[in-house]
């Protein structure tokens, strides 16, 4: 009946409505019959103003007018095809779907926004590409790096570049793939070690830390050996944890560190020997002022003499540490100050008796050119100590103390409990050598000289040495 024929009509023109897609029916003269609700708001107009106009009416030289007309013009009887089609100012994306009908008078088209979907697969080309493009990238630094860069997992080597085919004398990747680190490594390392149990605690040390540097000796396939630096980082791999291992051959490296330390070696021995010379040398100086004081009856040249003897022994004994320490460049102080001391008692053994000596040296090493001098300086207020401070005493108390400030200053301070130092005399203008040589020698130390206001007497003398 018409009435559920409209019923029908009605019920389909609903559905049509609903849908969130263009639709359209044109006529092979390529005016509109009609479209649906979607499309006539789309481009806010009502759907019966639509009805008899041109198709192209809303916009000249539109895709979609093209379209059309070639399909009417051609024998198809279904086509489909993405467009574009400007709607509010803003164009999108359509895929468009045409069948005719009415043995081709007629046709109807379906336009489905696909803007989005372009749009998420434009954005995946990007990626794609990007990725490929640090894919290259990594790829070719992967490659080029002269650097052996392996992947490995809790097992074998699945990966690796060519420098490391040519480091280890693999003709292929294949006969890398599969193996254990272990297998291009000797049993044992130079320390003894065994190779095996280091490589699995070094890998494991990386999978937990994030990486692991060594040094390490390496085999080829042909069994040679050579020495490598190793850089173990944990690197995760399609979520699973694995380890990339770059090695590096430093075969030129240690060679020309070995050179090196045998060149210093042959060096330390060339200082020693020198240090050994002038400290015989100097014994040799010391002995011909002894032996020229027996044939010297005046007291006084030979008291002169003996104090020059002592100044020489205060060199000497200088190199004699240097050449008898480990370290050629510096001197033991404490153990210099204690020695020096002990060869001036000696040299003074009558004036001596009762003197009780008292050292209280902080940890330090000095180099030659201030050892020399602080060995001179000390060599002579203990002297004067020995030979003044204590005439008509049978006891008293000779101290070296030295002390580091605020981490940088050395402070040497030599005192005695004597008679003290004559108020009449300027020790900075003193005529006699002792006093005259302590005075150039703290200038030669770029240091600062005080004469405390104690009992007895006591010289403070600052200066920083050189670093």
């Amino acid at each position: 009946s018409e009435e559920a024929l409209q019923q029908a009509t009605d019920q389909l023109w609903a559905v049509l409505d609903a849908v969130p897609g263009l639709i359209s029916w044109v006529s092979s003269d390529l005016r509109y019959i009609g479209v649906n609700q979607h499309l006539a708001t789309s481009f806010q107009r009502p759907p019966e103003s639509f009805v008899g106009q041109k198709i192209n009416f809303l916009e000249k030289g539109s895709t979609f007018a093209h379209l059309i007309r070639n399909f009417f013009a051609s024998s198809a009887q279904q086509i489909w095809q993405e467009i574009d089609i400007e709607i509010k100012g803003s164009a999108r994306n359509y895929l468009i779907v045409a069948q005719k009908y009415h043995q081709g008078t007629a046709a109807v088209s379906v336009g489905i926004d696909i803007t989005d979907r372009k749009h998420a697969e434009s954005q995946k080309t990007k990626l794609i590409a990007s990725l490929q493009e640090s894919e290259a990238k990594f790829r070719s630094l992967y490659e080029a790096t002269s650097d052996a860069v392996m992947l490995l997992d809790d097992r074998e080597f699945f990966d690796c570049n060519l420098a490391t085919l040519q480091m280890f004398g693999c003709s292929d990747k294949e006969l890398l793939y599969g193996r254990h680190p272990g297998e291009f490594s000797p049993p044992f390392q130079p320390n003894g070690q065994d190779s095996s149990s280091i490589l699995k605690h070094r890998i494991a040390a990386a999978m937990q830390t994030g990486s692991c540097r060594f040094d390490w000796v390496h085999r080829r396939i042909d069994g040679s050996e050579f020495p490598a630096e190793v850089l173990l980082n944990a690197v995760e791999i399609n979520g699973k944890k694995m380890i990339q291992a770059v090695v590096r051959d430093i075969t030129d490296r240690k060679r020309d560190e070995d050179r090196i330390k045998a060149s210093l070696a042959e060096k330390e021995v060339l200082l020693k020997e020198i240090h050994h010379r002038v400290k015989n040398n100097l014994q040799v100086i010391s002995s011909l002022l002894k032996l020229q004081s027996r044939y010297i009856q005046d007291s006084r040249v030979i008291e002169m003499l003996k104090e020059s003897q002592n100044r020489v022994r205060s060199m000497a004994l200088v190199h004699e540490q240097l050449y008898q320490s480990k370290d050629l460049s510096k001197i033991d102080l404490a153990r210099y100050i204690q020695n020096l001391a002990h060869n001036l008692f000696q040299a003074y053994e009558i004036d001596a008796k009762g003197i009780e000596l008292q050292t209280i040296v902080a940890p330090r090493s000095l180099n030659i050119d201030t050892a020399v001098p602080c060995g001179l300086i000390i060599n002579e207020l203990v002297t004067n100590s020995l030979k003044y401070a204590f005439v008509g005493h049978d006891r008293g108390t000779i101290k070296i103390d030295f002390i580091i400030e605020d981490e940088r200053v050395c402070v040497l301070t030599v005192s005695d409990s004597g008679i003290g130092f004559p108020k009449d005399l300027d020790y900075r203008n003193a005529r006699t050598l002792g006093l005259r040589l302590v005075v150039s020698l703290v200038k030669q130390l770029r240091g600062q000289i005080q004469l405390l206001a104690t009992a007895g007497t006591a010289f403070r003398i600052t200066f920083s040495p050189p670093n």
